[in-house]
């Protein structure tokens, strides 16, 4: 154990060595933690002169809903590839020392423990929203991020042990997969069977999704049930879902280890998969690993059309054949619009007669925009990157940049279209009203697309994805500053006009601002793809 606590204080050591001499990755840490510090203080005093709080019991279920998130696709990946909670340095040096395998165990778990913590650290810049909107304080919002921390690290654990009960067996790893999803089923059924036992309004939205007998549903149950006895102060009940969640974390692990599933070899061969994974992300290539084993539904064979730099455009159109039929209609796209329709029915329940179907409709504008955000930075413009190709056609660089990003810029255009026409006419809200939430939709796209361009243009291929992060998003918060400003004005400017025109014309500002920053960041990088030199 002696040598596992002189590993744990020099890889602290260094870490905080690495920083001080990386000034630029300190200072934005620094940054990043004062503007932490100051939104948590300011919220905090800004909360308490907040009256009018959102029911608590939404927050219920938003939690119930981030767990479920977060959790069912580890347990679903782990039961085809398994998971690990080791690097390969571990297995380098520790697998081969002296080292009894318990101890080793107990130092993957701790350590990826505090990774989780950091990898969580993100939630707490949502403490203000959540201070302002629900009657909790900042001790209740670290109770939520410990909460999905202490959760995240019982489904590592949970996930080992499903992986070393299912490999290799077919009809285990269908057993397991049919148990998961009638553990969802059985939550559904709850809250519908609630809510519709509670006369199907406002009241009952709320009694559903923080009935009582949620908190019976193992780890996720008591995990939401600990963290709420917690802020209400519940001391006993607190004491109760966590001393069954503890019991079961350590069955778990009793369990794991007592399996006859050879578990250096299941750790070992799970890490040097993700291993490879990260090497051929940081060098820009995809990796063998990720692409072996998969079933590959072939239809139509081959690109079939395109010339010189188009071709890219009509080789992502094939790539989205084979992910959905309906090319950029995906099932992404039901997702949010479900995501809208929730949303909508949430907020107009808690918001009474102030919010208009019009407003709704915004607040979905906001939220799929949120969305955008994330699933932008994975589009096909990024994944071309990764790939000498780009580089090698003999073609304009301002021609295969246009062509390379086109679907990433059509794929929001095509949501924004089947979203909003859909929570439009479900909604009843103004057609003027969802044509500008559209237009908007489709020029934000434009501009993440375009954003997405000028950082790989002024960042380049960076070593910290942290901090290309951090930066990519002050980035994109300048260029989106103007034209969100400038529909502002005009709202306030038009007065007493009709809502309907005042929300349409006070949108034509930011459509117009995000297309023609976009149009003059496209041709400001157009030779972006000159050479292949980005590191």
């Amino acid at each position: 154990m002696n040598a596992l606590s002189f590993l744990v204080r020099k890889q602290i050591k260094n870490y905080f060595l690495d920083l001080i001499r990386r000034p630029a990755r300190l200072v934005v840490t620094l940054c990043a933690a004062g503007l932490l510090v100051m939104m948590l203080i300011s919220s905090q005093k800004g909360s308490s002169a907040v009256h009018g709080y959102t029911d608590i019991r939404l927050l219920h279920g938003i939690f119930l809903g981030w767990l479920l998130l977060i959790g069912v696709p580890s347990l679903l990946s782990a039961l085809k590839s398994g998971t690990t909670v080791f690097k390969m340095s571990d297995v380098n040096f520790l697998f081969v020392s002296p080292i009894p395998p318990k101890k080793i165990l107990i130092y993957g778990l701790l350590k990826q423990m505090v990774t989780t913590l950091f990898g969580f650290i993100f939630l707490l810049f949502y403490s203000g929203m959540l201070m302002q909107n629900f009657c909790i304080t900042i001790f209740g919002v670290v109770l939520l991020v410990a909460g999905s921390v202490a959760y995240m690290c019982f489904i590592e654990v949970l996930s080992l042990l499903i992986y070393s009960f299912s490999n290799g067996k077919p009809a285990r790893q269908k057993a397991v997969k049919s148990v998961l999803y009638l553990f969802l089923a059985a939550i559904v059924f709850t809250i519908l069977t609630v809510y519709l036992k509670s006369g199907c309004g406002k009241a009952a939205a709320f009694a559903a999704v923080s009935s009582p007998y949620l908190e019976y549903f193992p780890v996720v149950g008591w995990t939401k049930g600990a963290v709420f006895a917690l802020i209400g102060g519940s001391t006993a009940k607190a004491a109760l879902y966590g001393g069954l969640f503890l019991i079961s974390f350590f069955l778990c692990l009793f369990l794991f280890e007592k399996s006859d599933a050879d578990y250096y070899e299941d750790v070992l061969q799970n890490t040097e998969t993700r291993f490879e994974v990260q090497r051929a992300a940081k060098e820009k290539r995809v990796a063998a690993s990720s692409r072996s084993g998969r079933k590959i539904r072939v239809g139509r064979k081959g690109i079939g059309r395109g010339w010189g730099a188009n071709v890219f455009f009509y080789k992502h159109l094939c790539e989205a054949r084979r992910r959905s039929r309906f090319l950029f209609i995906s099932f992404s796209t039901l997702v949010m619009l479900g995501i809208d329709l929730i949303l909508c029915f949430f907020v107009n329940s808690s918001g009474g007669n102030v919010l208009t179907p019009n407003r709704l409709l915004l607040i979905a504008l906001a939220a799929n925009t949120y969305i955008l955000f994330f699933m932008n930075a994975a589009g096909d413009w990024s994944r071309e990157l990764g790939k000498p190709y780009i580089y090698l056609v003999p073609e304009s660089p301002f021609r295969k940049l246009i062509w390379a990003s086109m679907t990433s810029v059509l794929k929001p255009v095509a949501d924004g279209a089947v979203i909003f026409t859909a929570v439009c006419i479900v909604l009843r809200a103004s057609p003027a009203v969802g044509l500008i939430c559209f237009l908007a939709y489709a020029s934000f796209g434009f501009l993440f697309t375009a954003g997405n361009i000028l950082s790989q243009r002024i960042f380049g291929g960076m070593a910290n994805r942290g901090l290309v992060a951090f930066l990519y998003i002050i980035l994109l918060l300048l260029l989106l500053a103007p034209g969100i400003g400038a529909g502002i004005a005009v709202y306030y400017q038009m007065g007493n006009s009709p809502e309907t025109l005042r929300l349409f014309l006070s949108g034509l500002p930011a459509v117009a601002w995000n297309t023609v920053a976009s149009l003059i960041i496209y041709y400001a990088c157009r030779n972006l793809l000159s050479d292949a030199e980005i590191e």
